[in-house]
């Protein structure tokens, strides 16, 4: 593995000591890791949403950038795209535990990459991303069935416990049935749009703590 070139994308940096830099880097096989890149601050390949080659060297708690090369061109996003961009990165570093493995998210990634670059509207993407990640890390809920096990009903109404799923409710706030069908479905009318941002934010919180997130006051600002 140390003298092995792996792919690898940067999704956080930050300045350590003179020259150096402190990066997460997201691999198919590790998962997220924590890595010391020695005079590497004026490096470009080291930005967010190159696709890079790596070579790993495993030094105490975080690993040393022992070799980086270009896996392809840089993913050119702009405008609100790229405050999305800088999105995904940020939910990655919250939500992935360092070193545990998550392969099947990586594809995850770079299919939502693609997608901001393309005329699909930046929310469908992102709540794609967000709601396939979730299930591939165990923190998903069914949006077909509700905590009894009956199907969702169109015409009905549903709360969401984060932890146990849907709970049909005949008062209150809650989501309409016909909208979660409708997300399940990839039918993204507006009512369905909606509620998959407010279903995934529900979602996320337990997970993301109290700390804001920075790209949402980025997105915010502009």
């Amino acid at each position: 593995m140390t003298a092995t070139l792996q792919a690898a994308w940067l999704i956080h940096r930050r300045p350590f000591r003179n020259t150096s830099l402190t990066v997460d880097l997201f691999l198919p096989e590790l998962g997220r890791v924590g890595a010391v890149v020695r005079g590497g601050r004026k490096d470009p390949l080291l930005a967010p949403f190159t696709p890079l080659w790596v070579e790993l060297k495993p030094s105490g708690d975080l690993y040393s950038l022992r070799a980086c090369e270009p896996r392809g061109s840089r993913v050119l996003l702009r405008g609100k795209a790229l405050y999305c961009g800088f999105y995904l990165n940020e939910l990655l570093t919250r939500l992935l535990h360092r070193d545990d493995p998550n392969p099947a998210i990586w594809p995850l990634y770079e299919q939502a990459l693609s997608d901001l670059l393309t005329d699909t509207a930046l929310d469908i993407t992102l709540r794609q991303f967000e709601l396939a990640a979730l299930e591939e890390i165990g923190y998903g809920v069914s949006l077909e069935l509700d905590v009894q096990g009956d199907e969702v009903e169109p015409d009905a109404c549903y709360q969401l416990n984060p932890e146990q799923g849907l709970v049909r409710v005949e008062t209150g706030p809650s989501y309409q049935g016909a909208d979660l069908l409708a997300i399940c479905q990839g039918d993204w009318h507006p009512a369905a749009r909606k509620a998959a941002l407010h279903l995934c934010r529900h979602l996320l919180a337990p997970h993301l703590g109290k700390r804001p997130l920075k790209s949402r006051e980025l997105f915010r600002g502009k």
